[in-house]
């Protein structure tokens, strides 16, 4: 069988959800996939780049919002959509903010927010504040979650109450409602 880019990433997502972002090595992955490490560069120029693209499919599993949907409607739908496709990998959430930091070019997932923002009435420039400040509120929300879990594995973290409430579901809506009532006082 041919070693493909797909073939590459399908098994670095594996790898990722077996051994968690931590142990995704390039050397772990060509071991994996039976091959030397220098076959994986043929496809991914560097572990950054194979970061990207492991980002890339992560997000792209975000549907677009139903544009039926009120303004806040639709962004409540993409937190929500972002949080579970975060969720849906080991380490999802810290791997995508690692790619986020980078700036990789091409990982862009407020591109749909800040259009939903803009038509809701706020400034291009504001649109693309508020939509950072949406994106980084689900980020945070998502690797505390998922670093808390892991701590909890462990057994070096308790699982009782924490910020009120405790149930994470709530506490996400609790603060999406926050930051959707501050993007409401400020559209025109």
């Amino acid at each position: 069988m041919a070693l493909t880019r797909q073939a590459v990433l399908d098994e670095a997502i594996r790898t990722l959800d077996a051994y968690g972002f931590a142990d995704l090595s390039m050397r772990k992955l060509a071991g994996a996939l039976e091959v030397q490490p220098s076959a994986l560069y043929w496809h991914f120029a560097n572990k950054q780049s194979l970061l990207a693209a492991i980002a890339e499919s992560m997000l792209g599993q975000v549907a677009a919002p139903d544009p039926r949907l009120d303004w806040d409607g639709q962004v409540r739908s993409w937190a929500h959509g972002l949080r579970a496709a975060l969720s849906s990998h080991r380490d999802g959430a810290e791997l995508v903010a690692s790619v986020l930091s980078m700036r990789a070019e091409g990982v862009d997932p407020t591109r749909g927010l800040v259009a939903i923002l803009h038509r809701a009435g706020l400034r291009a420039p504001d649109a693309r504040a508020a939509a950072a400040g949406v994106l980084h509120f689900v980020m945070g929300h998502a690797v505390d979650e998922q670093g808390h879990a892991q701590m909890q594995a462990f057994g070096v973290a308790s699982a009782g109450p924490g910020v009120a409430p405790d149930d994470p579901d709530q506490r996400f809506a609790y603060g999406l409602e926050l930051l959707v009532d501050g993007i409401r006082s400020r559209l025109t």
